[in-house]
């Protein structure tokens, strides 16, 4: 899929949510906010958003996923749906790789990264059973879908912590901070409620 193609689909009139997509060889995800169909903000890491607007059509796109209904707090100050039209335009179409509509594919390397950095996790002290994480995981892909795996799985990778394995008590409630900053803010603290320990 192009981003020609995702931004045909998602930017229709009446539409709201976040489209979330994520560029090949990129450990940053690209989430852009749309009200009423129109683009209203962008981010991608760290990124500022014009240079985000610069690079967006040498991108080869690996997947889409869209949250319909996320709320759009933030806009930014530029003509963003219009920029953002213009940068597909001079999009080459080649540059596409093909699309799945679950991130199912990536999942798989964070886990088998992780896989080598077990000893990390398997530190010593009280520990947090392997299924309590999961429950987490699930509650977190509750609130905003089949996306809540993939990002899981990087925070996951990013603490060391081999998924299917106890997790250190320390790094738990640090693990649940991290994945309440993926969700919209209104469902954060009952989140954090729910299973920080």
């Amino acid at each position: 899929m192009t981003l020609g193609e995702a931004f045909s689909e998602y930017l229709i009139k009446g539409q709201q949510g976040q489209l979330v997509i994520k560029f090949h060889s990129d450990v940053h995800l690209c989430k852009i906010l749309i009200e009423n169909g129109e683009a209203v903000h962008i981010t991608h890491g760290r990124t500022p958003p014009e240079v985000i607007l610069e690079t967006l059509p040498g991108q080869i796109v690996e997947w889409v996923n869209f949250i319909a209904g996320y709320p759009v707090r933030k806009h930014l100050d530029l003509p963003l749906h219009q920029r953002l039209l213009s940068a597909i335009n001079t999009q080459p179409s080649a540059t596409s790789a093909p699309v799945s509509p679950q991130p199912a594919a990536p999942q798989a390397a964070p886990a088998g990264a992780s896989a080598a950095a077990a000893p990390v996790a398997a530190a010593t002290g009280p520990s947090v059973p392997a299924e309590k994480v999961a429950e987490t995981v699930d509650g977190l892909i509750q609130l905003i879908g089949p996306l809540g795996r993939f990002l899981a799985d990087q925070v996951a990778s990013s603490f060391s912590y081999a998924p299917g394995s106890p997790m250190p008590q320390s790094l738990y409630n640090n693990y649940v901070s991290a994945l309440a900053k993926e969700i919209p803010k209104e469902m954060q603290a009952s989140f954090l409620n729910k299973f920080k320990r």
